[in-house]
């Protein structure tokens, strides 16, 4: 698609631009630390010696393309164009520093300092150049959205089930045009709020008239024969045929597994495991404690902003529910006038469930509204993180006095209980998928979700788009 080449495009030239400014970033930092390798160079000269710039951004094109390639999925997220960053800038520099060790022309210790400041340097670049790049799409879509026109093929409560997830997708560049009819039904205008565009029967002048760059079949709705027939009109007119698969139960972790000749869908328990608790555990402790520092001036500036702007304490205490139904204090910089309010309950008008927030509430101070916006207000939790009540990510942690007093919900008794399973989080699928927008039934599914595909790699993933919910302040009040 046009979009998505475009997209790449403009991921593949930022990162190329962070290359370029991590490989002079580095040259800088060689030329200050010169007295401590006992070398006296001038820029000229390291630039000579210096691996090759052209090389390195050659050898970036290919390791990029070559784990694209080996790594490839349909529908990745922004957390997998990170991991991908730091896969291909750890090859590069491997790669790098193998032919620096083996050229006559390159001092080796000046190559080795080199390419091993090379690597964390360029890497920072890397990362500032890719939320740079995806901040401009992301204004780029809100301006100009709905590149990618989907139609659904199928009928009943699965077809509206999909037409209802694809229309709610946190894909900004998916249009869900409506329901294409398998042949034996006929259209009738608009079926429970989703339009028919036609049947399977006249699917190519649906694709034309409806301008249809993908098909979703509801693989129970259509027959074997059907659902081939749509294949041949989808590859004849170039347009991506996707298929949809029943969901699992919460409890299984799905993944794609290939046998020679037959791809395959695996579904294996999950759960999470002693060893994968205590690796998760270790990196709570290590990430938290650095962002604690990091983050210090930015948190000692909003508690200051608190204390000027508003009368209270600087923090704001609640009773929340953990990982197995237990209670904790929780930690946030105090954003509303310190005056009592009841617990957040139910909103008969918008939503069911053990969520609500209310953007307009007159509680929220001028200086809180701003905290709020961009998520300052939840840096103490990472106090919470380090005494082991959260986890950098996971559910969000839900209210004492909204659920039973074991810290379950009888109402949604699948949901606690699968949430009692996992330290809540400070980020989460809610967060980077719509936060405090989502429908009660949409977190509970993210919930599930997260539950059903946790892993390190997962919860980095989430961690690498937590900057850009965070930035873009969707759903945030």
């Amino acid at each position: 698609m046009t979009y998505k080449y475009t997209k790449n495009l403009m991921y593949t030239a930022f990162e190329i631009l962070g290359l370029a400014l991590g490989w002079d970033a580095t040259l800088s930092c060689r030329l200050f630390l010169d007295p401590y390798f006992g070398t006296s160079l001038t820029r000229p000269k390291l630039w000579d010696l210096a691996p090759p710039l052209s090389g390195v951004i050659l050898l970036w094109i290919i390791s990029k393309a070559w784990l694209s390639a080996v790594r490839r999925k349909k529908y990745p997220h922004v957390g997998d164009g990170f991991a991908l960053l730091f896969e291909c800038i750890s090859v590069v520099g491997t790669l790098t520093i193998l032919m620096t060790f083996f050229s006559r022309q390159l001092g080796a210790s000046l190559s080795r300092s080199f390419v091993l400041l090379f690597v964390p340097i360029s890497l920072v670049a890397l990362f500032l150049a890719r939320y740079a790049a995806l901040l401009i799409i992301v204004a780029i879509e809100k301006r100009w959205p709905g590149s990618e026109r989907v139609a659904i093929v199928g009928a009943g409560e699965e077809a509206l089930s999909i037409f209802d997830r694809v229309r709610h997708a946190e894909d900004a560049h998916m249009q869900v045009a409506g329901l294409i009819l398998p042949e034996a039904c006929e259209p009738d205008g608009v079926t429970l709020g989703a339009p028919i565009l036609g049947t399977t029967r006249s699917l190519a002048a649906v694709i034309n008239s409806a301008r249809i760059n993908r098909i979703i079949v509801a693989r129970n709705c259509v027959s074997e024969s059907e659902a081939g027939r749509c294949g041949v009109v989808a590859q004849r007119m170039s347009v991506v045929l996707s298929e949809a698969i029943a969901t699992p139960a919460s409890q299984l972790r799905v993944a794609l597994a290939d046998i020679p000749g037959m791809p395959l869908l695996e579904f294996s328990p999950a759960a999470f495991y002693q060893p994968y608790e205590f690796l998760k555990r270790c990196f709570d402790i290590v990430v938290s404690f650095l962002l604690l520092i990091t983050l210090a001036p930015v948190m000692l500036a909003t508690a200051l902003g608190v204390l000027l702007t508003s009368q209270g304490p600087i923090f704001y205490k609640s009773a929340r529910v953990g990982k197995g139904g237990r209670h904790f204090t929780f930690l946030k910089f105090r954003s509303m006038h310190d005056r009592p309010a009841g617990p957040l309950t139910f909103c008969p008008e918008s939503r069911d469930g053990h969520i609500f927030k209310d953007k307009k509430d007159s509680r929220i101070t001028p200086f809180g509204r701003i905290i709020r916006r961009y998520s300052i207000d939840e840096l103490p939790q990472l106090f919470n993180v380090l005494l082991g009540d959260m986890s950098l990510v996971g559910p969000r942690p839900l209210p004492a006095a909204d659920l039973d007093p074991d810290g379950q919900s009888q109402q949604f008794a699948h949901w606690s209980g699968q949430r009692s399973k996992v330290p809540p989080g400070i980020t989460g699928l809610w967060q980077i998928r719509g936060r405090s927008d989502l429908l009660f039934q949409d977190m509970v599914r993210l919930d599930l979700e997260y539950i059903q595909s946790w892993s390190l790699g997962f919860d980095l993933r989430i961690i690498f788009e937590t900057p850009i919910a965070v930035l873009t302040g969707h759903g945030a009040y």
